[in-house]
């Protein structure tokens, strides 16, 4: 057999896998961008708009998954990950602010490094979650969205792999560490300050009523 018969089979096996690569890469950019906005939905309270945005974001990348199946090459890449973790952030930021939960990677067939990778930035969301809660004077929410962060922290360091295992796990989870401490001192802070608060008022009150019974 000639080699330029050998090398032209190989050509089109190749232009195949670059075909379904060119078809898929937008139809991930979809995905990602709806699970954006799902972030920035629940932050808003609009839950149910959130979900939807999530549902649909899955089912696009469950039609780019059939698709990759149809290339052994491409089935093999990470052009999903990123997906995927943008999936597992925004599931998660909602089922934690709606229903005080974190969801389980099962839930939306989400692969396990990208799960965990996801869950770290969950940590980010939810600081911005808690800031808004301090600016609302909701001292209880704000507590427990940081237990939430810190439980999330403490759970992704355990996974104590190789760079080569986990990738990028370490460096986020160094992000959150630094998140977490920031949010403890902010959500500290504002104890402190309602408790003042407190005592001030108190004092007002005791003197109000000394100065009236004189």
């Amino acid at each position: 057999m000639k080699l330029s018969d050998i090398l032209n089979r190989v050509r089109e096996e190749i232009d195949h896998d670059d075909a379904i690569r060119e078809e898929v890469l937008p139809a991930a950019r979809d995905a990602v961008r709806l699970c954006s906005e799902a972030i920035k939905q629940a932050h808003r309270g609009e839950y149910e708009k959130s979900e939807n945005n999530i549902n649909a974001a899955y089912d696009i990348i469950n039609q780019i998954d059939s698709r990759l199946e149809e290339s052994p090459f491409m089935s093999k890449s990470k052009i999903l990950d990123v997906a995927y973790q943008e999936l597992t952030e925004a599931v998660n930021l909602l089922t934690i602010l709606r229903d005080g939960e974190v969801s389980a990677s099962d839930r939306f067939d989400i692969p396990s490094r990208p799960y965990l990778t996801g869950l770290a930035d969950v940590i980010g969301e939810l600081r911005r979650a808690t800031l808004e809660a301090l600016r609302e004077n909701d001292m209880k929410r704000a507590k427990k969205l940081l237990m939430f962060m810190e439980d999330i922290l403490d759970e992704l360091v355990s996974f104590d792999y190789p760079n080569a295992l986990i990738p990028d796990l370490r460096r986020k989870c160094d992000v959150g560490r630094g998140i977490v401490e920031r949010t403890r001192g902010d959500v500290t802070s504002a104890i402190r300050q309602e408790r003042l608060i407190e005592r001030v008022q108190e004092f007002e009150r005791k003197l109000d009523l000394k100065e009236r019974d004189e």
